[in-house]
């Protein structure tokens, strides 16, 4: 009886290791996302932006731009960032502009961001994420000055 209970419960450990858990192509992505998102965003780790360019790299090609923009900013790529907002903004996705003026005052381009940052205001009515992402883009470019944005 009791081979018969080790055979029910020990058959698993006997099937190749890709038979044990279900295929999860996704889920690269999103632990980069998440690494990304911990240790550029809310640590500060510029070491880490490795993780946020596969990551940006992974969603451009899936057509998420505007989502690929914000990461090219956490990369430190303004930009394929400002490329991405362009991309996202032909689309329909006025709220890019934000992302576009981000990628321009990291790019040294604050005249130009403002315009961006019209379009933005215009488009967008709550804007306190917006605040927040600024804050984060000012720790990881110190080098630049993000005020022309508020």
């Amino acid at each position: 009886m009791k081979r018969v209970w080790f055979l029910a419960l020990a058959w698993p450990l006997l099937l190749p290791a890709e038979h044990l858990e279900p295929s999860c192509k996704g889920c690269g992505a999103g632990k980069l996302m998440l690494q990304c998102d911990y240790y550029v965003a809310r640590k500060g780790d510029l070491a880490k932006r490795h993780f946020c360019a596969e990551y940006a790299k992974i969603v451009d090609i899936d057509g998420a731009s505007a989502k690929a923009a914000w990461y090219w900013l956490l990369a430190g790529e303004p930009d394929k960032a400002f490329d991405a907002a362009l991309r996202a903004m032909k689309v329909g996705h006025d709220f890019a502009a934000g992302y576009a003026a981000q990628a321009l005052v990291a790019l040294g381009n604050a005249e130009e961001a403002k315009r961006y940052m019209a379009r933005f205001r215009r488009t967008v009515k709550e804007r306190g994420y917006f605040k927040k992402e600024v804050s984060t883009l000012s720790k990881l470019y110190p080098d630049k000055d993000f005020s022309c944005l508020k």
